[in-house]
């Protein structure tokens, strides 16, 4: 037995043994089997048989196949007017036929991001390889024809592959006349004879000619002048059945009389067609349906846009990796094109699933080669002569934002998912992520879930109330996590994770962080003479955030009937960019509420938005929206959006700094808790060692010894009202005001409210919390009890004598709450130890020892020190702080008020060495 194991817990049977034994048991099985197929595939490569049946590669010539589609018209469904194509599909056209030339990888990203068709891409690949086929002159009965030499063959897998994959597909149509025209070209080739598949393909797409509108019933219809997009490439997966309509012409053949014509059909055969699409299924064996497809496709187009992304499931990445090696170790020449509408996603795409490592132990990793291409058109087709885009406005982009308890609980949240997955409980995870939504969801909305349910069941009815609600409960999620069967109860046995979480939203059934953050963000808006716009996830959310504000802002009713002010969901905006230039140019601000990191950076990338944007988050959304954002500057082409961009990022990065992280909780220090007296205000902690500290010298003579990083408050001289940011200590410049949290302001804290009778309260609720716990524990008597919880504690150096005092509260139960005194043990591994042996969860049990450890002396300085950063979190985070403390409202704005009074100007910053 290893020295120091206790006797009644032998080693690697504990849960984190067993999860690590598991994982190297995992790890050694892969490398195995990544060894073995290794092996085979050298085999197979290097069979005289394997080389000679690998096909050379196509010489394709990406210009030619670009001018041959900018050459062929096209048409919205039902419409005569000539379009092109948008930026964004002229982009990702190109680099599907660069990836399919030479089989390489590209990672393409169109914004801001909208529905991709992925069988839109392989068509309009099929109409520029059919096209741009050499013209050349052949004989044909005695007279010499002008033909075109064989084009280009194009065979693509989509994954993972939906019906949805043709919606946007099904409304462009290729003008018949150059279509036809051009594949009646090809035919002549074969008139001779021979030709296969290809013969096929070019002769039913050359009778594209004979269409006229006229259908099957004799009435004519403009939908079927000309053959649909979808049309034109047949698909369907390798092997089994194929649906009905993925034929060639499949459209036009059930509506019009042009396929009486016969057929060989070879065309729609997947082992012999030329032109075809093959379909992956998310859920299909991947392996298998590789296998099946006898001769190499030119590319494969992995669709990870956010549609492809749900396909897949919370391990997206780990699916899409699973593809790409399978297709390198099957189909080893077929390029790969990955379409993404997400920056994280783009820049995950290039590294993580494409990138390669560059030999040496310290190689880098080289990434794909990618593209962001500017599209504000959505959709495949754009107007011809549609004039440049001009960004205007947003000149001035702002933020704020909250953490508090709320983030500070999805970031726990956020390590049980990391510690399921380590333990391979995949449903266990996608059901933390899913409590992670609803918290952050229900934590952004502009009233309480109470108000909302009280809202929804006036305007509407009981039952779709209930329907509406369901996205802000927890109870079934966290029912699952805490089933004892469950890993997730085990994996979170120590840290209470997911008991914090319900505790958080009965919290969230009162008052939400957003509510207040709103209600300071409406008030420049309803003194301005000009035109503001508040956009909401969506219009329920807008309606109900109306309602709420109007009944403590009279003014807001009349502004918003009369339009000079305007809540709506996402579409508001879009209703604002309409408006003719006199009327959109009235709108001087935008506020966007609780949007998510991808509608923010899509609504920053629009031609127009007003003067001011201001975008109200949870701090983790403003954190994670202004890395994206600073990397799409980088990517983006377009000056001006990427200085808009830039300008955002700033802002918010630098919001979330001032914010801080902090966990909001309204503790205040009693009498015996006391700060550094005198004119030296030490947050350094009293920890010894040599070290680099900050000496603040401040005008009216404090100093304040810091260390670098540590976070000191500042007054905002930016804003309008009263605030206070945060700062690192190494920031702080001549000229800043620094709030000082010194003597003198826990002094005034004193005297605005009774710490005594808090800190009782504590006391005694802890007391009760003891003997309740107590009792529950199995034994005949008092002495049994106490030998079993000494036991339970594995601590030799208690006896019962000792654990009896801290259980014996009959007296401290009925005394007034004044003179309540702690029973408790003096040191916090022991206490910690004793509240974990009678089952009180570390959260509660910290917060107990706070205020049962607050008589000690010798432990004043350090928890002054934990008290000046729970002030600095209230003064910093306010709105994160009222949330969590509704019954405190008043003593939280008395403190802030008082916060304005301890403001001193730093006359210097100096560096000392302190040993």
């Amino acid at each position: 037995m290893a020295r120091g194991q206790p006797f009644h817990c032998p080693p690697g049977v504990t849960l984190r043994d067993r999860s690590e034994q598991r994982q190297a048991q995992l790890a050694k099985r892969q490398a195995l089997m990544a060894k073995l197929a290794k092996n085979a595939a050298d085999r197979r490569s290097s069979t005289p048989a394997a080389m000679a049946s690998a096909p050379a590669r196509l010489h394709r010539n990406v210009d030619a196949y670009m001018a041959a589609l900018a050459a062929q018209p096209l048409h919205r469904l039902g419409e005569s007017e000539v379009v092109q194509l948008t930026p964004a599909y002229v982009r990702i056209v190109r680099s599907a036929a660069e990836v399919a030339v030479d089989g390489s990888a590209q990672v393409v990203m169109p914004w801001p991001p909208g529905r991709l068709s992925p069988s839109a891409i392989v068509s309009l690949l099929a109409v520029a390889a059919v096209g741009s086929a050499e013209r050349t002159i052949v004989t044909v009965q005695r007279s010499t024809e002008t033909s075109r030499a064989p084009a280009d063959e194009v065979r693509a897998i989509v994954y993972p592959y939906a019906r949805s994959t043709h919606a946007q597909a099904r409304q462009v149509q290729l003008d018949r006349h150059v279509l036809g025209t051009t594949n009646f070209e090809h035919v002549k080739r074969y008139m001779s004879g021979g030709g296969g598949a290809a013969k096929d393909y070019h002769q039913v797409l050359a009778r594209v000619r004979q269409l006229n509108g006229t259908a099957s019933d004799g009435r004519s219809y403009a939908e079927f002048e000309h053959p649909i997009l979808d049309e034109i490439v047949p698909h369907g997966p390798p092997r089994g059945d194929r649906p009905s309509n993925s034929s060639l012409l499949w459209r036009t053949r059930n509506k019009t009389d042009i396929t009486r014509q016969s057929r060989s059909g070879e065309a729609d055969d997947p082992a012999k067609a030329a032109f075809y699409l093959y379909t992956l299924r998310a859920g299909d064996r991947i392996g298998v349906e590789l296998r099946a497809i006898a001769k190499s496709p030119d590319l494969l187009i992995l669709d990870l846009s956010r549609n492809g992304r749900d396909r897949l499931g919370w391990d997206w990445l780990e699916r899409a990796k699973e593809m790409v090696n399978c297709i390198r170790t099957v189909h080893p020449t077929t390029g790969i094109l990955v379409v993404a509408d997400d920056p994280w996603t783009y820049r995950a795409a290039r590294f993580d699933l494409l990138g390669v490592k560059l030999p040496g132990r310290k190689g880098k990793m080289m990434p794909a080669t990618g593209h962001i291409v500017y599209s504000p058109t959505s959709g495949i087709v754009t107007d011809i002569g549609t004039r440049a885009i001009a960004i205007e406005g947003g000149a001035q982009p702002d933020a704020d934002g909250f953490f508090g308890e709320v983030d500070r609980n999805i970031e726990r949240l956020r390590a049980l998912v990391n510690r399921l997955l380590t333990l391979g409980d995949q449903e266990g995870a996608a059901t933390v992520r899913n409590l992670i939504a609803t918290v952050r969801r229900s934590a952004c909305l502009p009233g309480s879930l109470a108000e909302l349910s009280r809202f929804l069941e006036r305007e509407t009815s009981t039952a779709i109330a209930d329907d509406r609600l369901a996205i802000y409960r927890v109870a079934s999620d966290v029912a699952t996590l805490t089933d004892p069967r469950s890993l997730a109860s085990q994996a979170d046995a120590e840290h209470g994770t997911v008991t914090g979480a319900r505790e958080l939203m009965r919290k969230l059934e009162f008052a939400t962080p957003m509510t207040s953050l709103l209600e300071a963000a409406i008030q420049p808006a309803l003194r301005s003479s000009s035109r503001s716009v508040f956009v909401f996830r969506s219009d329920m959310v807008a309606e109900f955030a109306a309602d709420r504000l109007s009944h403590d802002h009279p003014k807001l009713r009349a502004r918003l009937n009369d339009n000079v002010i305007l809540f709506g969901g996402e579409r508001v905006l879009a209703t604002v960019t309409g408006m003719p230039n006199s009327s959109r140019n009235q709108f001087k601000r935008a506020i966007l509420v609780a949007p998510t990191r991808s509608a923010i950076l899509a609504t920053l990338a629009q031609p127009w938005l007003p003067d001011k944007v201001l975008v109200l988050a949870d701090a983790d959304t403003l954190a994670y929206a202004a890395r994206d954002a600073e990397q799409l500057a980088d990517e983006i082409d377009i000056a001006p959006l990427a200085a808009r961009l830039r300008a955002f990022a700033t802002r918010a990065a630098g919001r979330v700094a001032e914010i801080g992280r902090h966990a909001i909780q309204f503790e205040m220090p009693t009498d015996d808790v006391e700060f550094p007296t005198g004119a030296v205000v030490d947050l350094t902690g009293g920890v010894r060692g040599a070290r680099n500290l900050l000496e603040i010298v401040l005008k009216n003579g404090q100093r304040i010894l810091a260390r670098r990083n540590t976070g000191i408050v500042l007054r905002d001289d930016g804003s309008a009202t009263t605030a206070f940011i945060e700062r690192p200590a190494c920031q702080i410049r001549a000229g800043d005001e620094v709030c000082v949290i010194g003597p003198g302001f826990v002094e005034r804290a004193r005297t605005l409210i009774n710490i005594r009778a808090t800190a009782a309260e504590e006391i005694r609720n802890y007391h009760e919390q003891v003997t309740r716990r107590f009792g529950e524990i199995d034994g005949s008597s008092v002495q049994a009890r106490l030998r079993a919880l000494v036991a339970r504690m594995g601590e030799p150096n208690v006896s019962t004598e000792t654990a009896h005092y801290w259980i014996d509260l009959r007296d401290q139960l009925d005394k007034p709450l004044c003179d309540v005194v702690p029973h408790a043990p003096q040191d916090e591994a022991t206490f910690l130890r004793f509240t974990r042996a009678l089952g009180i969860g570390e959260r509660l049990a910290l917060t107990y020892w706070r205020w049962a450890v607050v008589a000690q002396r010798t432990h004043r300085l350090r928890y002054g020190n934990i008290f000046h950063d729970a002030f600095r979190g209230i003064l910093t985070d306010t709105h994160a702080a009222l949330a969590s403390s509704q019954d405190r409202r008043a003593e939280i704005r008395t403190l802030r008020a008082m916060a304005e009074e301890h403001v001193s100007v730093v006359d210097e910053v100096r560096s000392i060495q302190a040993s």
